[in-house]
């Protein structure tokens, strides 16, 4: 016989569901509860579990006949009750009212499963023009591989431009009496190569520092002040007169190689500097064509996100919250960090951090909401090769350092479907982040040739990652959260409040 259930839409994508339970099944539910407390309590006269009804009834007291038997009834009741009402849940409901025992009337709150309605992807069209890679970008990386390989000779001479200077430096403020406070350095060790803007000493201490090094030589000390700018970077400096007093402890001379065919073959497996040249061009090419495809792929994707309409609980967002969290103290713990000293690094409040992490999880979690409705409305897949290439990457790397026993005791658990699963639908929504793209830029789906996409390619190249490769830097962490929303497993389950279930 069908269930007589109420249902009413509440706020935040939950339901309440009001059922009333047959009285035949809660008569058998309780004389359940009263065999079930046989067994555990000693009743004088009857073995476990073989006392009747009434004789159990008189011995523990109809209080906890009820409360046993409502847990039994429920969970036979529950998952019939949402199937009935045509219920896809988030998570487990909970009991929040009996209104009536004769037989029970239950009232349940249920949060949804999320809902997404898309907009009209398929006509979103966005302008694709992929960055060009000029000469001076290819010079530049020349330029640092001259300076990764110069030679340095130490020198007694006065200091010259492009020399490079080691010194203990000690500074103190102008404009405060308290000689403690003034103190800024003291015989603080630096160095740098007069005329470089970069140098450690002019990010240290301030631009154009290293000028005054000019005709100082080892052993020398030069005293000079200097005044910061009002709008220096440095709030506690700004306007403020230093002294500085630098004492030279070496000078050395620097000179560059020359940059032609000998300095190509000494760095790398060149034999002319032109092929040299050709490959940081074709390097710079392929990372600045996947910098750009992926974010011109979150681009549509948020335009697709801003078409659509969403509809989530709030237990949803808890959870992909919690996720954001467990991702980041992963992470900083790969670097020795905890997040209690990430966040004094930072020097966040408690209600930063947790906006931080509430936008970090919202975005997250609209990203993949929208991505697997994609998916599932373009059948898309992962592509089998890759897949079978990653996951292998992943099986090998979990096992490397494992016993024989060990791999076997691992094979027995559920860890590697659960593993596959998960880098499966992370594939799948790289896919369809890979065929928005492919729309948005007016190009057929799937490409001809899917070798030559760069979406596909940054896509594998991102799924690989995940088999082996380093995670994101812990303060990517929160910024970067792309873990799958959780899955409701236990979604029909429902949870009671004992106060009210008695």
């Amino acid at each position: 016989m069908a269930l007589n259930i109420q249902k009413e839409p509440l706020e935040n994508h939950h339901v309440k569901l009001i059922v009333e339970a047959d009285p035949a099944d809660w008569e058998k539910a309780k004389k359940q509860a009263a065999r079930k407390i046989a067994k555990q309590v000693k009743i004088p006269g009857f073995r476990p579990g073989r006392a009747p009804y009434k004789v159990v009834l008189k011995h523990v007291g109809e209080g906890a006949i009820i409360e046993e038997g409502l847990e039994i009834l429920v969970d036979e009741l529950y998952p019939r009750l949402l199937e009935e009402a045509e219920i896809s849940p988030y998570g487990p409901g909970k009991l929040v009212e009996i209104s009536t025992f004769d037989p029970p009337v239950m009232e349940f709150d249920v949060p949804l499963a999320p809902v997404v309605e898309l907009g009209d992807y398929k006509s979103i069209r966005l302008p694709y023009e992929p960055p060009e890679v000029s000469d001076d970008e290819v010079e530049e990386i020349l330029e640092d591989l001259r300076k990764r390989n110069a030679t340095s000779e130490s020198v007694n001479r006065p200091a010259e431009e492009g020399d490079i200077v080691y010194m203990r430096v000690s500074a103190r403020r102008l404009d405060i009496e308290d000689e403690d406070e003034a103190i800024l350095y003291s015989g603080q060790f630096s160095s740098a190569r007069i005329g470089e803007e970069n140098s450690a000493a002019e990010r240290q201490f301030f631009p154009g520092f290293s000028q005054h090094l000019l005709g100082v030589s080892p052993e020398e000390e030069k005293t000079f002040t200097h005044t910061y700018p009002d709008d220096y970077e440095d709030e506690d400096l700004r306007g403020a007169e230093v002294e500085f007093k630098v004492l030279v402890t070496n000078v050395q001379t620097y000179q560059l190689p020359e940059l032609d065919d000998e300095f190509a073959k000494e760095v790398s497996d060149f034999e002319t500097l032109d092929a040299l040249r050709a490959d940081i061009r074709q390097a710079l090419e392929q990372n600045a064509q996947q910098e750009y495809q992926q974010a011109y792929g979150e681009e549509v994707l948020q335009k697709l996100i801003e078409d659509s309409t969403l509809h989530y609980p709030p237990e949803a967002l808890e959870d992909q919250k919690e996720q954001v969290i467990a991702n980041l103290k992963q992470r900083l713990a790969q670097d020795g960090l905890s997040l209690e000293s990430y966040r004094q690094f930072l020097g966040q409040s408690d209600e930063e951090f947790e906006a931080q992490v509430a936008e970090a999880a919202e975005n997250g979690l609209q990203r993949e909401l929208v991505l697997a409705e994609v998916a599932q409305a373009e059948k898309i897949e992962p592509d089998a090769d890759t897949f079978n290439r990653t996951s292998t990457a992943l099986l090998q790397s979990l096992i490397s350092d494992m016993t024989p026993k060990q791999v076997r005791d691992l094979q027995k658990g559920d860890l590697i479907p659960r593993l596959l699963s998960s880098l499966a639908a992370d594939m799948t929504l790289s896919r369809a982040l890979e065929y928005l793209s492919t729309i948005a830029r007016g190009e057929p789906w799937p490409p001809e040739a899917e070798e030559a996409s760069p979406q596909a390619e940054t896509a594998d190249a991102d799924a690989e990652d995940a088999a082996g490769e380093e995670e994101p830097a812990a303060s990517e962490a929160i910024a970067t959260n792309e873990t799958p929303t959780p899955a409701a497993e236990s979604a029909t389950e429902p949870t009671t409040q004992e106060s009210e279930a008695e």
